[in-house]
């Protein structure tokens, strides 16, 4: 564990090319969080979002945020890896499906789980997604709302 500005890094603080690339687009997507919607339905074991913005330039760039977290999920490199939340997809991620389809201004996500714990997981990080949109910056620096059974 790393600790960076006294928060706790459980799995490293990522400071590669990538990791850099990937948190300017998480940046522009906080800077014009009003110029993004996110729709969410509650589905059985988990959620189907869709998050776009009428703005072209923005849905790219949403396009490219999803792409670089979806490589970065799948290679096991957390980001936010303070929040004990993110910190909690990471170490369960091979019991979580993610699904991602580009669509026009935007990307729909399919985010399931089979394990009724790790589904109340993926409502708490959808929550956190609105409020990264309701709320921009001031939304990411706090941690995010988590299950009450992770610490």
């Amino acid at each position: 564990m790393k600790t960076v500005n006294g928060k706790s890094y459980r799995h490293g603080h990522g400071s590669d090319e990538q990791h850099k690339k990937d948190q300017a687009l998480f940046s522009q997507l906080l800077e014009h969080h009003k110029l993004l919607s996110r729709k969410t339905i509650m589905i059985e074991n988990g959620i189907r979002a869709r998050t776009t913005s009428d703005d072209p330039h923005l849905a790219t760039v949403l396009q490219e945020h999803v792409e670089g977290m979806e490589k970065r999920f799948g290679m096991g490199k957390a980001i936010r890896s303070w929040d004990p939340l993110f910190a909690a997809l990471f170490e369960y991620k091979e019991a979580i499906q993610m699904c991602y389809h580009m669509i026009e201004n935007g990307v729909e996500a399919i985010v399931t789980s089979e394990d009724p714990k790790l589904v109340e997981l993926i409502h708490s990080h959808d929550l956190t997604l609105h409020g990264f949109i309701e709320e921009g910056f001031e939304a990411g620096k706090r941690e995010s709302p988590k299950p009450d059974w992770l610490e």
